[in-house]
Formats: structure tokens, sequence, C-alpha cells
């Protein structure tokens, strides 16, 4: 009956430590000394280096787990450089027998804390190279296990509470999980507007084989509470009343320690206050009202950011951004930001490494953007967006595109980690080109059926106007790595002339991700994500193109299917330069065709390496991608690694869908948690084998000259040299890409953040 007299004792609520069954855990590992195997070895070994910790014996945790436990570690390397294997850049660990004695303890109050009452531990060193070998020899035994798991009083809590513990009837009963559920019932029945509740636990645990501890835990709630006033202290330019309008209770209402914690979170979001603290006094008399206390500490009100610099491609650039936390009162934000390059873009033409640039390639580019935010708009969950922006971008000889528009959103917080978001985009953008290779490389406008009506359109000004639906909800347990939990996200557009839009179209994405963990450091991470898009009118209609290229979906790449490069997965063709791969001789190099071959699309580029050909996305309008990842450990620092399986395919439209035709790319992959967030390199294996793609190129001419690209076109003469000109036309197919070996299905990423 261990434990039962102790745990009875009563604990005010909010009590974290529970001290009774710990103390008397470890004076009974105390009473029971520990042993260290070859002790005259052990002392010999006294300072030496630790090259290798293993746990024998270890099956109900894993390594990795048990090494969390515990003090004595082996070296290890820790530069990201390879110079570990020169003896630079190692943690080098020291054999203290000290600490290895303490750490048979805590390893055998680790067993005792989980279930494990009658685990016996022994530490064991053995002389290695340069080193000790240190094991720890561990006979788990059975674990004692939960017989039956009782809850009085709980009539006030949700019915499907015991779904929600730590600890059901079958598990392995620990002292953690035991004072885990306790503490969990009582933050339970305070979000139910019980903040006075206590929470009394008992466990026995009969001396005979069944090992089957009967566990009780009995509530009482006490007097349902309310919101009794609301004061508010720190504020000095913010009216207290705006913080009262943010917070997500009021005066009558019943106490829920989620909406403290809801409010506070609402509070931060302002950008206004450096510190926000709610304090609910729960001492106050009677117990049935609860006063609340908000405390925040102003932060900057005005910011001004500002910036310049010089580079080649843009000349003298500079940029500024300008921000009011609260514009006219209220906590309203506001936010100018400006950017101008190409400044004195002719006095540093002269300047080494500069680009040359003349006439509109020489004008102002930049952007204006005014952001403005209203909280609270009805209430503290609704947040209005409005916005407007103009810019250019040009690139010499290529492209200048003009840009204007606004967009206006509303926000609404549903609560539980859901948000849904209605907003109005409309854009009018001006795209001049001096090359139609822009539309395809940046447009995916490379289709040969459709490319010259595409690229007709893309070419004026038009309109994008689409109203936009987004809806989330995040119920994971934590930002960068969640153990537990799911996402939800859900992605819809319309736009038609009805909008303001010269592209009519809906666009659908949806992506549901799933997390859980099967073992202590073990965790299976899920991903799907479909998406369809289709035009509402056909091209041939004469009524616009329909679906914007930019709307259209890609796959492939770190986040996606990672068999894949970026955006390589799906439909996809060719191009190749003509002036400077397909008329080059072939002794330089190129193919060596002649002005005609290459305008009458006869040339034979047999001869040149997969690398002259650029690989470009077509996009489509229906997708599926999914990814299964097992993550786990490696080793006790920052390290992780995982097991991938992606799948995925891309259709160019919705009629086309068929799960039969999926990719399936396996893979392994190694996360470092910077201070930035997971470092990560990714292998994908692609089982594909090439596939035959077409080969789209211009033609060519006599540099300088104002003819079209034809069969008449001249042969270059004496010291002078051949220029592309023309639109995109179809030359031959090739299969892509070439794969000859087992490295060539091989796919590397390297990025930062998880896949998902």
């Amino acid at each position: 009956m261990l434990g039962s007299r102790c745990d009875r004792r009563r604990f005010p609520p909010r009590a974290r430590a529970r001290p009774c069954a710990l103390l008397a855990a470890a004076a009974l590992l105390l009473a029971s000394g520990t042993r260290l195997r070859g002790q005259e070895v052990a002392a010999r070994d006294q300072g030496a280096e630790i090259r290798k910790v293993s746990f024998e014996g270890a099956h109900a945790f894993p390594a990795a787990v048990l090494k969390g436990a515990i003090e004595t570690a082996a070296t290890r390397c820790t530069s990201a450089l390879l110079i570990c294997p020169f003896g630079l850049g190692n943690d080098r660990q020291r054999l203290d027998l000290e600490t290895l004695r303490a750490d048979v303890l805590r390893l055998r109050l680790f067993y005792y804390q989980h279930g494990y009452r009658q685990a016996r531990v022994e530490a064991a060193t053995k002389a290695v190279s340069r080193g000790v070998r240190v094991a720890f020899q561990i006979e788990e035994g059975r674990p004692v296990r939960v017989g039956s798991l009782e809850l009085v009083g709980d009539s006030v809590l949700p019915g499907n509470i015991r779904d929600q513990l730590d600890l059901h009837r079958g598990d392995a009963f620990g002292t953690l999980a035991y004072e885990l559920v306790r503490d969990t019932l009582t933050a339970r029945l305070a979000d139910a507007g019980y903040p006075h509740a206590q929470v009394l636990a008992s466990y026995d645990l009969p001396r005979d084989t069944a090992q089957l501890a009967s566990v009780r835990f009995e509530l009482y709630p006490g007097s349902r509470a309310r919101i009794d006033s609301i004061g508010v202290t720190g504020t000095r330019r913010i009216p207290p009343d705006v913080v009262r309008s943010m917070l997500t209770f009021r005066q009558g209402d019943v106490y829920h320690q989620d909406e403290i914690v809801k409010s506070q979170r609402n509070l931060f979001g302002l950008e206004v206050f450096r510190r926000v603290e709610i304090r609910p006094d729960l001492e106050f008399r009677p117990d049935s009202l609860v006063p609340v206390l908000v405390d925040v500490t102003e932060g900057d009100i005005h910011s001004v950011r500002f910036g310049a610099g010089i580079n080649t491609a843009e000349a003298f650039n500079t940029e500024g951004r300008w921000t009011s936390r609260s514009f006219l009162g209220g906590a309203r934000r506001l936010e100018l930001r400006a950017r101008i390059s190409n400044l004195l873009a002719g006095p540093l033409e002269g300047l080494p490494g500069m680009e040359t640039k003349s006439g509109k390639y020489a004008l102002l580019n930049g952007a204006l953007t005014a952001d403005f935010l209203q909280p609270r708009l009805f209430s503290p969950l609704n947040t209005l967006g409005l916005g407007v922006f103009i810019q250019r971008q040009s690139l010499p000889d290529v492209f200048v595109q003009t840009s204007k528009g606004a967009y206006v959103s509303f926000n609404r917080n549903l609560g539980g980690g859901a948000s849904i978001a209605l907003g109005y985009r409309p854009e009018l953008t001006d795209l001049k080109a001096d090359d139609d290779r822009i539309f395809c490389e940046n447009l995916a406008v490379c289709d040969e059926q459709t490319q010259v009506e595409d690229i007709q359109v893309l070419s004026t000004p038009h309109w994008l106007a689409p109203l936009t639906l987004f809806f989330a909800r995040d119920r994971s347990n934590a930002l960068f790595s969640p153990t537990s939990g799911s996402i939800l996200r859900l992605d819809g557009e319309y736009a038609a002339t009805a909008t303001g839009s010269d592209f009519a179209y809906w666009r659908v994405v949806g992506e549901l991700t799933e997390y859980r963990q099967l073992l202590p450091g073990l965790v299976l991470a899920a991903r799907v994500r479909p998406g369809f898009a289709r035009s509402l009118v056909e091209p041939s209609a004469g009524q616009g193109l329909g679906l914007h290229p930019q709307k259209r979906f890609f796959a492939g790449g770190a986040n996606s299917v990672r068999g894949f490069a970026q955006y390589q997965l799906g439909p996809k063709v060719l191009t190749i330069d003509a002036a400077s791969q397909l008329a080059k001789p072939k002794d330089q190099g190129g193919a060596g065709c002649t002005v005609v071959e290459i305008n009458t699309s006869t040339c034979d580029f047999s001869v040149l390496p997969a690398s002259a050909f650029v690989a470009h996305p077509v996009g489509g309008g229906s997708l599926l991608e999914g990814n299964v990842e097992l993550r786990f450990p490696l080793g006790r620092g920052k390290l992780r690694g995982v097991t991938f399986l992606d799948y995925g395919q891309l259709w160019k439209t919705p009629a086309e869908f068929r799960l039969q035709g999926l990719v399936w790319t396996p893979g392994l992959g190694v996360r470092y948690f910077s201070a930035i967030g997971p470092i990560r390199v990714d292998v994908g294996y692609n089982p594909q084998g090439s596939e035959r793609l077409d080969v789209l190129s211009t033609g060519v001419r006599v540099h300088g000259g104002d003819g079209v690209c034809d069969r008449h076109s001249p042969e270059p003469g004496p010291g002078e040299r051949l220029e592309d000109c023309g639109s995109l036309q179809p030359v031959q197919s090739m299969p892509w890409p070439p794969r000859s070996g087992f490295l060539d299905h091989l796919q590397l990423h390297f990025s930062i953040g998880q896949a998902f």
C-alpha cells in the first residue's frame, strides 16, 4: 500500500511539486545502494575519455530517451565542418565515477517514475581504444499497470474527459503520468469556471503478483466563479478601454482560464505592448467572484527604418519604413513602405561590373505600399485589413513590369486555434517583354498550342481580381516540431467579370497534417494536400485567358515531393538557347546547325549535353501530393533524423485526375535545430525513368538585323554573330532527364524549416 497515505494529503490546486511519491521512491533507491561492476577497472579509468555510452537490456524506452535522463555522455562532434576526424571540433567527455554512480540512481528513478518499480540498473566500464566505453546494464522487469481508474465528482466536466487524460486502464502506472492527470483535471476544472477546484489523488498497490494499481481522483469543484471587476494598469498612450476591448471576457462572464490565455494573445498581437500579464485574484472573497488585473508595459508607438545600398543590377537603391502602432488612437496600425532602385543608373554605368542601361530600363524602379489594420472590429475576435500598392520592376533587355492595386481582408478568430479570413485583391498588371522566353521561364506560358494567344493577353494591361476565402485550424502542440495534434487549411479563390477580373476561374486547395508520438522521441507525421483549379472561360471565346499562370499548381521540391527538384513534377518543356548552343560549331561544343535548320526546326541537337537544356514547368489544374515522415532523435544533441515517403502527381485539368498516376519517392533526411529553426537536408529517391519532353527554341538572325527569323534569313558573314529572335517554337523532343545510374535517381534538398 506504499504511497496511499502520502498521496491522500490535500495540496493547493496550482501546486506543481508532488513530493511524496518521488521522495518515497528516492528513499527506496538510496537504501538499496548503487553498484558499479568492475570497480577496480572503473577506478583506473577515472578521467578517461568516454568513447561510447550504451544501454544493455533496455526495451521499453529508446536509448536517446535514456541518455536524456543521465549526465554521463560520450564525446561527440559539434562542428558542422568535416574536421572532427582530425581531432578538432569535438565536445570531449571524461569519466567521473561519482557522476556515474548518480546516473545509476537517475536511471532507476526514471524507471520507477514510469511504472517499472522492480527495475535494476548497474554500470560497467570497459577500456577501448583511446578511452573507455560505459555500459548501463538494465533489468526492466514487469511494469505496474493501471487496473482501475476512478473519477469521482467529474459531472461538471465534458463526458469525454477520460479520453483526454494521459493515463488509462492497462497503461504502465508511472508517478509522472499520475501527477500529470491531477494537473490536467485541475486545469480543466478552472477552464470550466471552477478556479478554486481541488483534485485529491490516491492509489492502492497490493503486494501481489498481479501488479495492478487502483487509481482514484476525487474532484471538488467548489463554487462556480464569475468575472468581477477588470482593472488595467501600465497604460500611458493607449486608453484602458482599448485594452479592455481586446479581452475575450467581460464583467459578469463565467470565469474560464482559456479566455485569460486568449486575451493575453490578443493584446500581444497588437504589437503595442512589450509585456502583458493578466492576473486573476483567486484569493478574493467571496470565491464566486474573481477580480482580474491586466498589467501592461507599452512599447514604441512609432518606428522608422531606413536602409540603402548599391549593386550591379539595381545601381543605387534605398528603402524606408514608417510604422504607427496606434494610428489615430485605438491601437490601429498603419505602415508605409517605400523602395526605390535604379537611382543614378546613368552616372554609375561606367563603374566596373555595373549593367549597361538605357531608355526604359534606366528609369526608376521601386514600390510604394500602405497597409492599415483595424483590430476589434465589432468584436476583439475580428480584424479588418486595408492596403494599396504600386510597383515597377525591370530587367535590362528582358522585361518591364508595372502593377498597382489594393486589397481588403476580414479575419475572425474562431477560437480553438481556428480562424477564417475573407479577402478581395484587385491588381492591374502591365508586362512588356523583349523576348517571348520570359513568359515561358517566369509565367509558365510554354504550351505551343496556346502560347501566342496567352502571350498576347499577358503582354497587355490586365486585371486579376479574385475573391478569397481561407480557413485554418491549428491544434498541434508546437511551432517547429509538433509531436501531436493536427493542422487543417482550406483555401478558395473565385474570379470573374463580376469581380472585375480579366481572368475567370475557381481554385480550391486543402491541406491536412497529423502528428502522433509513437514512443518518446519517435514521431509519425503525415500530410495530404489536394488542389483543383479550372478556367471558367475558354481562351477561344475571346474573353480572356481564364486561369492565370500564377494560379496554376506546381509540384516537386523540398516541401512537396522530394524525389523531384523544385516544381519538376508534372507537365514541363525544355528550352535551349539557339544562338549560343544550336548555332555554335560542333568543335566548340555546339550542335553546328545552320540558320535555315534552326528557323525551320530541323536542327539535330542530339550531340549536345544535357546541361545545355533547361526544364520549365508548365503547371496544371489539379494536384495531389502527400508526405509520411518518421522522425527520430540522433544522439542527445540537436540533431534529428527522418525517413520519409512522398507521393504526388500534377495534371493539366481536374478531369485528368487519376490516382493510378501517383509517383512515390522514398528518402532520408537530417535536421539540425538551430536558433533560426530546423536546418534540413533531405535526399529523395525518384524511381521514374526518363520522360519524353518537347524542346522549344527561338529562331536566329544576324545581330542587328531587322528581318524576321525564317528560312530566308542569311547566314552570318565574317565577323558577324547571330542573335535569338521571334517566339518560341518546337524543335524536337528528347528523353529527360538522362538517368544512367543509381545516383541519377537521387535528389538533394537543403532548406530551413520542417517539410510540413
